[in-house]
């Protein structure tokens, strides 16, 4: 669920020309002191950024008028504003001797739009800087609503970044576009421009980061002309050769989207050479990191000498790509999301999932082509790497005939399932104590139910899911992930568990092998409840 956006986050930054000397932190304070901007890893409130501090900028600033003081607003969203991207940019140039004034404003999912439009929170202080005050250079920042799937974002986009590059001009500058990196997260979400400040979540898709960088950058490549020719900041080139060049330093947020510490200095230094044509190599400041050195020589080698990096992907770059096809118990302990996160760190592969899920599920739901809960249509948009079926609680020992409808449907769709992968698998969850029998009625999916319950026990229950779930694979010709029966070698209160041991059984299945050891990924569970749980998910995936 989103959060409650925030009003306007505004950074405004005014710094002296005074160089460092070789301190790491710039040596004078900005003459207008405002409550700072957010550090490290503001919270997010939309999927591409976002974050509820508020921080106000005055209607109108004078900046600097000396002839060599470089006059430079930042005009962005989180990813601009993440760490005090921005002021880490101001220390490098000061402790390169440079004189320059900085000022910034930012909000969480900002776009080019909502900075030319004067009636939203960051167009009312923007524009105002825009006329009020000389600039040099106006950085702005193609958001990453604009995505591969539809141009109407684009568009508006781009014709509000020719607005603002008609304010900057008359404020005797140029617009600097912002090339940011791709989602680290094998996601990317559709936006639809229902006018150029209102742009709503349409989907979302299965991408990789690779991809997702090449798109990003070629908006900028195409926005530049447009604008007359103007100068573009590759971050995000240079946040793909450092990956490439050094993979064990980390440039993203745990979110997968935004800049760590280090992405955010890489990006400061992307600026640095863009705008002074200098290398970054011999500047002092390194906001405190061990891997500057190295930041510093990707920056120079994307901008100054040119350096393209790869954008093909290979298997390992790709996402896997996940569909799940059930009702909300398949979703109650996130197993999706804990599955992501043990490939990435198991095997540093992203995964896109998606479900397809009704709150009563059963498999004659997804049978009907005009009636699927959108099974064709996710079949149709991406490439699955795996589905699994749950097999609905509908099913009883007592009811055959809900047993035979059911089968029939998963064979009537099963073919559309297999030119995808054939990676498919029956999900089988636990069973209740004393489950409810229904009758097939006259065709109709959602079946009767009678007065009727079964007499057994949850656990013998279980393992007619099991003996079911074989039988149906055995004739059909796929996999089997027997979580019902694991669940009752569960019995600790930490329902945290049993999604972590869903996604164990689900990785040891779909990858064909075990989780590596020492991993931290637990989901929030001690360590010796989340290697118990490994092991039952072995016993289970296993056969024994």
């Amino acid at each position: 669920m989103k959060k409650l956006m925030s009003l306007a986050l505004a950074i405004i930054l005014s710094l002296s020309a005074v160089a460092c000397g070789g301190a790491d932190q710039a040596s004078t304070e900005p003459q207008t002191t405002v409550p700072e901007s957010p550090g490290t890893n503001a919270p997010e409130t939309d999927p591409e950024s976002g974050t509820t501090e508020v921080t106000n900028t005055p209607e109108t600033t004078t900046n600097t008028e000396e002839d060599d003081m470089l006059n430079i607003l930042f005009l962005g969203n989180s990813l601009m504003y993440y760490n005090d991207m921005p002021l880490i940019f101001a220390n490098l140039a000061k402790a390169a001797g440079k004189k320059v004034n900085v000022k910034s404003v930012t909000k969480g999912s900002a776009t080019i739009s909502d900075f030319a439009n004067e009636r939203t929170e960051v167009g009312a202080q923007a524009i105002p800087l825009l006329k009020n005050n000389k600039w040099d250079i106006v950085i702005v920042e193609p958001s990453r609503r604009i995505n591969p799937y539809e141009n109407t974002v684009k568009e508006a986009e781009l014709e509000s970044a020719k607005k603002i590059q008609e304010l900057a001009r008359a404020a005797g500058g140029d617009i600097l576009l912002y090339s940011v990196w791709g989602n680290n997260n094998g996601t990317v979400v559709e936006y639809k421009a229902v006018s150029p400040i209102n742009m709503t979540e349409v989907a979302s898709h299965a991408m990789g980061r690779k991809p997702h960088t090449a798109f990003m950058h070629s908006v900028s490549e195409e926005f530049a002309p447009a604008l007359g020719g103007v100068k573009v900041a590759r971050a995000g080139y240079a946040f793909e050769n450092f990956i490439a060049a050094h993979p064990g330093v980390n440039l993203y947020d745990p979110d997968e989207r935004h800049p760590s510490l280090a992405g955010s200095y890489l990006a400061a230094c992307v600026f640095y050479n863009t705008i002074y044509g200098e290398s970054v190599k011999d500047i002092s400041f390194t906001s405190g990191l061990a891997s500057a050195p190295e930041l510093k020589a990707i920056a120079d080698a994307t901008v100054l000498q040119g350096l393209v990096p790869d954008l093909s992907e290979d298997e390992s770059d790709k996402p896997f790509n996940l569909l799940i096809v059930g009702s909300n118990l398949m979703d109650n302990y996130s197993c999706a999301n804990v599955f992501a996160k043990l490939v990435k760190e198991a095997d540093g592969r992203t995964v896109f999932s998606t479900y397809v899920r009704s709150s009563t599920f059963v498999i004659n739901n997804i049978a009907d082509e005009k009636n699927d809960l959108g099974l064709r249509t996710a079949l149709a948009e991406v490439e699955w790497d795996a589905i699994l079926i749950q097999i609905s609680r509908r099913c009883t020992k007592s009811g055959t005939d809900v047993e035979a409808s059911e089968l029939n449907a998963l064979k009537s769709v099963l073919p559309l399932m297999k030119a995808e992968t054939d990676k498919i698998y029956l999900f089988t969850l636990n069973s209740d104590k004393t489950p409810a029998i229904f009758t097939t009625a006259g065709g109709d999916p959602g079946y009767t139910k009678t007065d009727k319950k079964e007499t057994y026990t949850a656990a013998e229950g279980s393992a007619y899911f099991k003996e079911l779930a074989d039988r149906w694979a055995a004739e059909l010709g796929i996999g089997v992930i027997n979580y019902g029966q694991a669940y009752h070698d569960y019995s600790s209160p930490e329902k945290t568990g049993l999604g972590y041991l869903q996604a164990c059984m689900i990785y040891n299945t779909v990858f064909g092998k075990t989780l590596p050891e020492g991993l931290s990924e637990k989901n929030g569970l001690s360590d010796t409840a989340a290697e118990n749980l490994r092991k039952i998910a072995v016993k289970f995936t296993s056969g024994e």
